[in-house]
């Protein structure tokens, strides 16, 4: 039987409230999710981490997104998240954590690395890609769109566009056999799901996916001193990007981990990532 998973709040020193999911009991990791979803599109993988790598797991909805309020001065870099996590860790009581971050939740895992080496006992990077700086604003150009509520609702039509494209294109919007990454037959509930968290975020959905989509660097990858694990699955609709890594240059502390295509071997892959490093905590 897996370990149930508590929801609960945090709140910070300006007030504003993190809506959390936790689980398990050991060492603690937080996970950070991709951008504009939530804590709750992480419930497979907090189930199997509590069960299998021995560890209080801490799935956090990034502010603005989920349950979570938005940051007082968000900015346009990753600055105020980066601020955010490192309250966060406070509040939970935690002096060192694991940290666990797929697509914007593994930029905002990056940058924390960074600014703060002395928090963490090591990173997982989940969905993590390399984007040359001319290529990266040219998708951003079309895949983050006003969202604003219209009075024929055509916005809600656009943002199922997203949600189907998503997980069969990418960018989404460039939906054509040359940019598939997913099969056509994406499950509505699914689809819907996504929906959902888009219009939960809000008009502001795009801010954490548009400054960790200009992060999207190796080079950050490059100077983190903590121990890393770069989950390199398969099926990520980003491996055309995430297979760059293999271009550069790695010191030893930073190690891929291969996986195939399916979902499976991805969250096998991870947590036995997650054993091996909590057994130095």
């Amino acid at each position: 039987m897996n370990p149930a998973i508590k929801k609960s709040y945090l709140t910070l020193p300006a007030g504003i409230q993190t809506h959390l999911r936790r689980s398990g009991t050991g060492a603690p990791i937080i996970l950070l999710h991709p951008s504009p979803m939530s804590s709750a599109f992480m419930v497979p993988l907090i189930e199997r981490l509590a069960a299998q790598a021995q560890a209080q797991v801490n799935a956090l909805d990034t502010p603005g997104y989920g349950n979570s309020d938005p940051l007082p001065e968000p900015g346009d870099d990753l600055n105020g998240y980066v601020q955010w996590l490192k309250e966060s860790i406070s509040a939970l009581g935690f002096t060192r954590v694991g940290l666990y971050g797929s697509a914007t939740g593994a930029q905002i895992a990056i940058a924390f690395a960074n600014a703060h080496p002395e928090l963490l006992h090591y990173l997982i990077l989940d969905n993590a890609a390399h984007f040359e700086p001319a290529e990266r604003d040219r998708i951003l150009q079309n895949y983050l769109p006003d969202l604003s509520p219209q009075p024929d609702g055509r916005h809600l039509q656009t943002i199922w566009k997203i949600a189907t494209g998503l997980y069969q294109w990418f960018p989404w919007y460039q939906q054509d056999e040359a940019h598939r990454v997913g099969p056509p037959n994406t499950p509505p509930a699914l689809i819907n799901a996504t929906a959902l968290e888009y219009m939960r975020a809000g008009t502001d959905y795009g801010r954490a996916y548009r400054a960790a989509f200009m992060h999207e660097d190796a080079k950050h990858v490059q100077r983190i001193q903590v121990p890393v694990r770069v989950i390199r699955w398969q099926g990520s609709i980003l491996r055309k990007y995430t297979d760059r890594y293999d271009q550069f240059t790695w010191p030893d502390n930073i190690q891929m981990r291969h996986c195939d295509a399916s979902i499976d071997a991805r969250y096998q892959t991870i947590c036995k990532a997650v054993a091996e490093l909590q057994e130095s905590v």
